[in-house]
């Protein structure tokens, strides 16, 4: 797969990554991440020349597991969808005394 050079940027963590950036929103419980995954662009997508966004909702478990993630919001629906969950559910957090639940997170998927 060719990956176009994009910064992916997440508070101060700085990786180059396939065509993709993403803004936060608040969290309801602070939790800091360890791992982040940026999502895959679909090919489909990227061939074509479609950029959106997509906003999911998840917890995170005590061990510090991303759990329960789910789309909240897609623009336009069903194309990003997959890719940002998949990559969501492989974040990690630290671990906490129990599952932290509200969290969310908007992908935005920008082609350069």
């Amino acid at each position: 797969m060719k990956l176009n050079k994009t910064v992916f940027a997440i508070a101060s963590l700085a990786v180059v990554a396939a065509p993709l950036s993403f803004t936060t929103t608040a969290y309801a419980q602070d939790r800091t991440r360890t791992h982040v995954e940026a999502p895959e662009y679909p090919r489909g997508a990227e061939r074509r020349g479609i950029e959106g966004s997509v906003t999911v909702t998840y917890s995170i478990s005590a061990d510090g597991d991303v759990v329960n993630a789910e789309v909240a919001e897609a623009n336009p629906a069903g194309i990003f969808d997959r890719a940002a969950v998949s990559a969501i559910e492989d974040w990690r957090y630290e671990p906490a005394a129990a599952q932290t639940d509200g969290h969310s997170q908007t992908l935005e998927f920008r082609l350069n």
